[in-house]
């Protein structure tokens, strides 16, 4: 996905290979007297515009994101995931999960992570036969959960999480009075032809607000950009 730096730099060079064509059009509309005069001052400008541009592609290595952030280009839309403060991205032990990679603290283990923020993308298939919704998801999510723990866990839809482009995330919480679960709560962003799902657990001595401060850090950087537009800020 193209920065709004490079399509600088791509404007640059498509301004310089039209200024012949308009110095041609000047010449033949307004017949130009004085031809020399005109093309010194076309070619100074496109002196500077060459000056200019290495510079802006120079920004590119400047960016704000690092190896630890993800980018998905998905159908419709781009994204871009940052981890949360402190935490890296781990994309093999968290595969074995099942996950698309995982953020985890930076220094730790993935198999002995305190907490460990899963991305799971779910990619849609097409098929008008079989219209598949991100309700159908979310049950067999809850579903799968409370087969795995056990009846004694709750599980409630919590309000939604608003990614920092302003797309909301519904976001599933759990808990148990009685002993201790990692899974933590889960949250979906609806991309039409995908869903990303962000799975957040913990270890038996993390602290839940801890991890859920890191969580929400995480999911309220998160882009999501439709495609052929250049992001801003």
């Amino acid at each position: 996905m193209p920065s709004k730096t490079t399509e600088s730099a791509y404007f640059s060079l498509f301004f310089v290979s039209f200024l012949p064509i308009l110095y041609f059009t000047l010449y033949k509309v307004e017949k130009i007297k004085d031809k020399s005069d005109t093309m010194l001052k076309i070619f100074s400008f496109i002196t500077i515009l060459f000056l200019i541009t290495p510079l802006l592609f120079s920004q590119e290595a400047d960016s704000q994101y690092d190896d630890n952030t993800a980018f998905y280009e998905g159908e419709k839309f781009n994204y871009i995931i940052e981890p949360p403060s402190g935490f890296e991205m781990n994309s093999e032990e968290s595969t074995d999960d099942g996950f698309s990679f995982a953020f985890i603290p930076k220094g730790e283990k993935y198999s002995e992570a305190s907490i460990v923020i899963g991305i799971n993308i779910f990619k849609l298939k097409k098929d008008p036969k079989k219209k598949f919704t991100l309700d159908m998801l979310i049950n067999g999510d809850t579903t799968a959960v409370r087969k795995h723990f056990g009846k004694n866990i709750e599980i409630s839809e919590v309000a939604p999480i608003k990614t920092l482009t302003g797309d909301a995330m519904r976001t599933i919480y759990f808990n148990t009075e009685k002993g201790f679960i990692p899974n933590v709560m889960m949250s979906y962003l609806d991309g039409e032809s995908e869903i990303l799902i962000f799975d957040l657990s913990i270890s038996d001595v993390t602290p839940r607000f801890k991890a859920e401060k890191k969580y929400l850090e995480c999911l309220e950087n998160i882009k999501v950009l439709t495609k052929g537009t250049i992001e801003v800020g």
